[in-house]
């Protein structure tokens, strides 16, 4: 009987003890929706119109980086948009026989400072707009962090949206939801936005380059909250 108690008593002290953190806000540090053209916050990067809405990009081995001061006290942010995924995105591998190189999508929160490159401050991945026959499917790592292998298009909002360009090059473009939570505290933010995409074929018959027009992004509806745990 007193070892029962004791066991009771020790469960109890434990519930008690183990209690959830208290949400003490969550509020919008940051949004836009590029309707007024407005980039005072952001470097890189312009505005053009895509599925009826302006959006910031494309970009092809390009970028942008949004600088926040003045940003109320917080334990975490939570980032989300609108991601395009324009064309033939290869994912993890082109399949060439030599040099082969994923396309690589990367977030890096507060890019200058090395010490904290770890998965709390960078997520790294790929795409893949590729067909998934059994002799052909070009893996993607979304929604895990490169080199992890998905199916192409996983995660995906909406599929099969116009091509970012007319012509041979390009294809479809994806559409996903994109939501990230980073680990972060201070008074500012510096989110840098960016890819790494490989396309030594992406040349026409004329022996033009056509990089972006074969694979590009662009991101809309951009929000960045600041949560507060007690």
């Amino acid at each position: 009987m007193k070892k029962k108690f004791f066991i009771l008593f020790n469960l109890l002290i434990f519930f008690v003890s183990c209690e959830y953190p208290t949400v003490i806000y969550n509020e919008v540090l940051y949004t836009n929706d590029f309707e007024n053209n407005n980039l005072t916050e952001i470097d890189g990067g312009g505005i053009s119109y895509y599925n009826n809405s302006n959006v910031l990009g494309d970009f092809n081995n390009d970028g942008f980086t949004i600088h926040l001061d003045n940003v109320i006290d917080h334990d975490y942010i939570f980032l989300s948009f609108d991601l395009y995924i324009h064309g033939n995105w290869d994912g993890n591998s082109n399949r060439f026989d030599i040099d082969d190189r994923p396309d690589l999508w990367i977030i890096e929160l507060n890019p200058n400072m090395q010490q904290i490159n770890d998965d709390y401050h960078k997520f790294e991945t790929t795409f893949s707009n590729s067909p998934c026959w059994p002799d052909y499917c070009l893996k993607q790592s979304y929604p895990d962090i490169y080199p992890n292998t998905n199916n192409p298009k996983t995660g995906f909002f909406e599929e099969n949206l116009p091509k970012k360009c007319d012509g041979f090059f390009g294809g479809p473009t994806t559409l996903y939801k994109f939501e990230k939570t980073f680990r972060h505290t201070g008074n500012s933010i510096i989110l840098r936005i960016y890819d790494k995409l490989y396309q030594p074929n992406a040349i026409d018959n004329f022996g033009n380059l056509q990089q972006k027009c074969d694979e590009s992004w662009s991101i809309d509806n951009l929000k960045i909250r600041g949560v507060k745990y007690k």
